[in-house]
Parts: C-alpha cells; sequence; structure tokens
C-alpha cells in the first residue's frame, strides 16, 4: 500500500471530522487550505519517515509505528503554522481534533486490515514464497536460524542444498539447478563463508541461466561495526561496515524535527530558564551558563552549553574530573539541577544552531573521548550522527557518572544500538520517556 491510499485516509478523516463537528461535508475555504496544506506535508513526510521502505512489508508494527510519527509530525507542522500565521482562532479545535484521532486510527486500521489478509494467506499458503537454500558452515546455519523464528511465516523452505545440510539435504550442490527449474520457486538464498569462496561461485554458475530472485548473504559477523549497507560507486559494490542506515530524506526529516522541537521548547520553556539562570546568578560568582568544547558530528569539536553547576575551579593539568556524590565543588543549585538533568536545558541553542539533535547520543569531553577511543571498540562510531540533548541510554538508566569501563561500555552498546535502529518514532518515544528518566539515580 502506498502513499496514495494513506493521503486518501486522511483526507476522509478530515471530511468525517467535518461532519461531526459542523454537519455538514463543505469545507470552506479556510478548512480546504487546511486540508491541503495537512495533504501536501503528509505526501513530504509520510515517505520521508521511511514507513514505505520495501523491508517493511513483513513487519507491519514497524510501518505503523512509523506512520503515526510521521503523522504526529504533520500535526506539528500544522500547528506551527497556523501559529506563525495567527491563524489559530479561526479553526474549531473540535474538528482539528477529531481529524488527528481519526487520521491515526485510520492510518492504524489500513495496516490491521492489511496483515489480517496477509495472515490469512499465509495460514492458507498462498502469499508464501517458495525458498531455496544454499550455504556450509555457520553461516547458513545462521540463516536457517533466523528463518525458524519468522513469526510471519513469510518463507517456506522447499529445498536446501550444499554442505551445511549433509544429514538432510535436498541434492547434490550439481543438482541445484536442475531442482530450480523443475520445482516451483520464488527465491534463492546463498550463505557461504568468506573462506568458501569457490562454492559460491560455483552455486552462482549454476543459477546463472535462472530466472528466480537470487541474494546472497554475505559472512559478515566476524566484521560487524555499524551497518551492513550495500552501496555501488561506478559498477563496483560496497559493503558498508560504518555507515548510518538513515536515508537523507530521513536525515532532513530529523533536522527539521530538532529545528521545530528546540524553538518550541525555547518558547515554552523560557520562564523556567530565566528562572534558572537567576538561581544560577544567587548561588555564587561565575558565569551563568558554562561552556565545555566536546565531540560533534564527525568528530567536530563545538562548544556545549550548560548552566554553570560547579564553584569557579581550576584543573589540574586540563583534565576534567566527573562530579561525585557530596562534591565539594558543586553548588547548592548546581545538585538539583545536575540530579534533575535541567542544567542541559541550554543545548537547546546547540540544536537550534544545528550542532545537536534532541535525541542522540551524548557528547563526551574531549579527554574522555581520548581515553576511552582506546579501550571500547567502536567507541567513536557514535559520532557518525549528531549528539543528542537526551538519548536511548539516558531512557535506559545509563546516564550521569560513568566511573568504570563497564558503564561506559553499556552506554556505547547502547548509543550504537540507537543509530543502527533510528526512526522517528523511536526519538518520538525517547523524548516521551525523558521527563521521568531526568529524575533518575545515576546522576549527581
Amino acid at each position: 500500500m502506498g502513499p496514495i491510499l494513506h493521503l486518501a485516509i486522511l483526507m476522509l478523516a478530515a471530511l468525517v471530522a467535518q461532519w461531526i463537528r459542523f454537519e455538514s461535508l463543505a469545507l470552506d475555504a479556510s478548512y480546504f487550505i487546511a486540508l491541503l496544506l495537512g495533504l501536501l506535508a503528509a505526501s513530504i513526510l509520510l515517505p520521508a519517515t521511511g514507513a514505505f521502505r520495501r523491508e517493511f512489508r513483513w513487519a507491519a508494527m514497524r510501518r505503523v509505528r512509523r506512520l503515526l510519527a510521521g503523522w504526529a509530525l504533520v500535526v506539528m507542522v500544522l500547528v506551527v503554522v497556523s501559529a506563525l500565521t495567527k491563524t489559530t482562532a479561526v479553526y474549531s479545535r473540535i474538528w482539528f481534533g477529531y481529524w488527528v484521532l481519526l487520521g491515526a486510527a485510520g492510518l492504524v486500521l489500513v495496516q490491521w486490515l492489511a496483515w489480517l489478509r496477509q495472515r490469512r494467506l499465509r495460514r492458507s499458503g498462498a502469499s508464501r514464497r517458495k525458498l531455496v537454500l544454499v550455504g556450509a558452515g555457520a553461516a547458513a546455519a545462521r540463516v536457517e536460524a533466523r528463518l525458524a523464528k519468522d513469526p510471519q511465516h513469510e518463507f517456506e523452505v522447499v529445498g536446501r542444498f550444499g554442505e551445511a545440510w549433509s544429514e538432510h539435504a535436498t541434492g547434490r550442490l550439481d543438482e541445484l539447478a536442475a531442482f530450480v527449474e523443475d520445482t516451483e520457486v520464488h527465491d534463492v538464498w546463498i550463505a557461504f563463508p568468506l573462506g568458501q569462496a569457490a562454492q559460491m561461485e560455483q552455486a552462482l554458475e549454476l543459477l546463472k541461466n535462472s530466472l528466480v530472485d537470487i541474494h546472497v548473504i554475505p559472512d559478515l559477523e566476524q566484521y560487524r561495526m555499524l551497518n551492513q549497507g550495500v552501496s555501488e560507486w561506478g559498477g563496483l559494490p560496497f559493503i558498508n561496515l560504518s555507515g548510518i542506515p538513515m536515508t537523507g530524506d530521513e536525515l532532513a526529516l530529523k533536522k527539521l524535527l530538532d529545528r521545530l522541537g528546540s524553538l518550541l521548547l525555547l518558547i515554552v520553556l523560557s520562564p523556567l530558564l530565566l528562572l534558572i539562570a537567576l538561581l544560577v546568578r544567587l548561588s555564587g560568582p561565575g558565569p551563568v551558563l558554562f561552556a565545555q568544547p566536546r565531540h560533534g558530528f564527525g568528530g567536530e569539536v563545538i562548544e556545549v552549553l550548560k548552566f554553570r553547576t560547579m564553584k569557579p575551579h581550576q584543573e589540574p593539568g586540563g583534565q576534567v574530573t566527573q562530579a561525585r556524590p557530596d562534591d565539594g565543588r558543586v553548588t547548592w543549585i548546581g545538585h538539583w539541577l545536575r540530579r534533575s538533568s535541567l542544567d542541559e536545558l541550554p543545548q537547546l541553542f546547540n540544536v537550534l544552531k544545528g550542532e545537536m539533535s534532541l535525541v542522540g547520543p551524548r557528547p563526551h569531553a574531549l579527554q574522555h573521548n581520548q581515553f576511552y577511543m582506546e579501550r571500547i571498540p567502536r567507541y567513536m562510531l557514535r559520532h557518525k550522527v549528531r549528539p543528542g540533548i537526551t538519548g536511548w541510554a539516558q531512557v535506559n538508566g545509563f546516564r550521569g557518572m560513568t566511573d568504570t569501563e563497564e558503564k561506559m561500555l553499556l552506554r556505547i552498546e547502547h548509543d550504537l544500538w540507537y543509530i543502527q535502529n533510528w526512526s522517528l518514532w523511536l526519538d518520538l518515544r525517547i523524548l516521551l520517556r525523558t521527563p521521568l528518566a531526568m529524575v533518575g539515580r545515576n546522576a549527581v
């Protein structure tokens, strides 16, 4: 199901909301403009969330989450445009609320109906793809193990060739082409260890005249870093081990959300920011804001802003000593700010400048980066995206002091998981969970 159907659902939701509120389907000019703007924004933002990626045809819930995240962003755009043009009083809040709720319900309903249809077809065997496995060693074993755990039952294995299935193989490798030709087969998956390139070439040679879909699953377990995307340059295929899985459209969408979100938060939280600034000023001598150099996107050094929580002091030899419980350097207001993470709020200005993101790996002091990059594998890969005010590690309890290498390792594992599994829905989940995490026990 493509974007056109989903746009039709959103348009129908607006008309139903019109009927509920006004008992009429006739839209006046202002409501018609709002509907057109909403559909235009949805036509850009829903695909930009990645909801219509081909791989999500087997992951209904991931598609639903991305669609709802895209719809939430459309709603945000409509609210911001209405506020900037001072037209909020023109529209009925009841109508808009019904449109938002009915639109979300419609997007979920159509995915649920599609899922029910696919499940019925799979149970009957009508939509299962006939699959032949070819391979050897642990590489092939991993593929079959993953197929056995597939909750969607998308594939039916009808043949096995190669050393991996010596006891229950369908036939010898040289019989592969004849089997594929004589049997209904949709896909052939080939998985050999890297050291068995000759067998891989033999299988591909046998299938060179076959019309089935042939997929080679590279054995990259020993090279696992960040991402295993396949790209091409000048006809040369590349397997990207450290590129982020976000597309250009998704990065642009995330940046737009960051700019809009930081601007709105600065406006809404301005009374709180002014109150904290006053309390910091009253806590003793020193500036209200503290700027610390940290690594940002691509390792670039940026000045990260924070409310000052410590008394002015000089670190010996340029080192950075993490604050500890009952640290005498921390001011009376600083203890509360650090425990609640409210000292991080000035970083909204960093987000507005494009140096940081609302959600991403937390930036560490330069000295800490230098120390841990030599001790923790893949540590610097966290700088493949912009650092965030909050992140997946922070909402899972890994915030504040990292006084052991084990704590830092757990934080890095969460950061890399976030990069590998990024979605707009995941960002929204983290933002919603952040207020509860701000009162966590790990910050000092």
